[in-house]
């Protein structure tokens, strides 16, 4: 089960309308596999960790993957360019995606606190 279906995503991403479906799914696919790697499974929802806040999150990595492939990859070829849009290496040094591992992070949290079975309070010697 995905964490953003392509229906929902024209609710966070407006530009994806205008994507290739192949592109669309490649994308959405990295997206919220990245998000499951991120988190480590699928997290159960509540008040105060809502499945809104999981969907946008994916959908700012989909917008992130999809930005960068178009800035660096040859859409005739399928090479990577020699030259991109001077914007783009600025970006890519910030890693935009640590934006979106913050925005994970208290679900990865949440994900970990339900699946460890008992805590690990270290060793106490005598």
């Amino acid at each position: 089960m995905p964490f953003l279906t392509e229906a929902e995503l024209a609710k966070y991403n407006h530009e994806a309308a205008n994507m290739t479906a192949g592109d669309k799914a490649r994308f959405l696919n990295r997206a919220n596999g990245y998000a499951f790697g991120i988190i480590g499974g699928i997290p159960t929802y509540s008040e105060k960790l809502p499945a809104e806040q999981v969907k946008a999150a994916v959908a700012l990595a989909f917008e992130i993957f999809a930005e960068g492939q178009e800035a660096q990859t040859n859409s005739v070829n399928g090479n990577i360019t020699e030259a991109a849009p001077t914007g783009h290496y600025v970006r890519k040094a910030d890693d935009p995606l640590t934006v979106v591992e913050k925005m994970l992070l208290p679900y990865k949290e949440a994900f970990i606190r339900q699946n460890t079975e008992s805590a690990d309070n270290g060793l106490m010697f005598l």
